[in-house]
């Protein structure tokens, strides 16, 4: 069968109109060339797509069943040479990026602002969100890619490892593990402690560190700037990591390497497993990888 998008595009205007000169002027055909256009579709699938009398045309039922498969044809068809020819020009659409807000702080901005120069017709939208919801924002198609923490299932995700993100303690200069170069989780777990709140990254590898009896918990919140607040008033020490260190440079704010940790959270760019990436989505995807192997984390 071969079906040609002229002959597609004529059979959709005439099922607009009702009637031939109309739907030839519609899309600037002779009505002539637009008959031998219906009449070749006709032909091609096999059976008549519509009645007709000397005032009217009208679909009949085998020109409703096939309407939907015309529509569709022509739909895939248009969004296939709008990819082709946004390529061409350089503009290929919207990127929808879901990201933890722990990541968004130093390295991401900085690659964000990199891509946009390099390509300034390009729309990036960050979702930014915990990491179940970014995971659940590619299956859903609202975003096509993510940058979470933590390998997500296999069987559902493609995911690439980008690089380690270490934890780092964070308290008031007057406090006393302030005057120490690096210092043991056991340290910390004697003070007050302002915590994340549960089902962030940053709490389901704080939970690990300790256990069972766990941090001494005065307050749990999710923003940082929320942790950079209560830090710098000495309400408690923290722990946060490497990406987010740049929102805890302030003049009150001690920032303090482990000895005794290996723990690592790793960061990682992932996509649906059953969903192919546009072009566009694509060379975002690289983008990152590229720049993430230049990336040297805190240390």
């Amino acid at each position: 069968m071969n079906l040609s998008i002229k002959q597609l595009r004529a059979f959709i205007a005439l099922t607009e109109t009702d009637n031939f000169t109309r739907a030839a002027q519609k899309i600037n055909l002779s009505q002539p060339a637009f008959s031998s256009l219906i009449a070749g579709l006709e032909e091609e699938v096999g059976y008549r797509l519509f009645d007709r009398d000397t005032r009217k045309v009208q679909l009949n039922a085998d020109g409703i069943h096939f309407i939907d498969i015309a529509r569709r044809l022509v739909q895939t068809h248009d969004d296939a040479v709008g990819e082709i020819k946004s390529y061409a020009t350089g503009y290929k659409g919207n990127i929808v990026l879901a990201v933890l807000p722990s990541m968004a702080v130093e390295w991401l901005p900085q690659v964000l602002a990199q891509y946009h120069r390099a390509y300034p017709k390009i729309k990036v939208e960050l979702l930014d969100t915990q990491w179940d919801r970014c995971l659940k924002a590619v299956l859903d198609g609202r975003a096509d890619l993510a940058l979470t923490a933590g390998q997500p299932s296999p069987g559902t995700f493609s995911s690439r490892m980008l690089f380690a993100d270490s934890f780092y303690l964070i308290c008031h200069n007057s406090h006393p593990l302030a005057q120490q170069n690096s210092v043991d989780v056991i340290d910390v777990a004697q003070y007050p402690f302002v915590g994340f709140c549960k089902g962030t990254s940053i709490r389901q590898y704080t939970d690990q560190l300790i256990e069972p009896e766990g941090f001494n918990y005065v307050l749990e919140v999710r923003q940082l700037t929320t942790m950079m607040g209560l830090v710098a008033a000495n309400y408690g020490v923290s722990i946060v990591t490497g990406l987010t260190l740049f929102q805890f440079q302030h003049k009150d704010i001690a920032i303090i390497p482990f000895r005794d940790l290996s723990l690592q959270r790793g960061i990682y760019l992932v996509t649906d497993k059953e969903r192919q990436l546009s072009v566009c989505a694509k060379e975002f995807y690289d983008f990152l990888l590229e720049r993430a192997e230049s990336f040297v984390p805190a240390a």
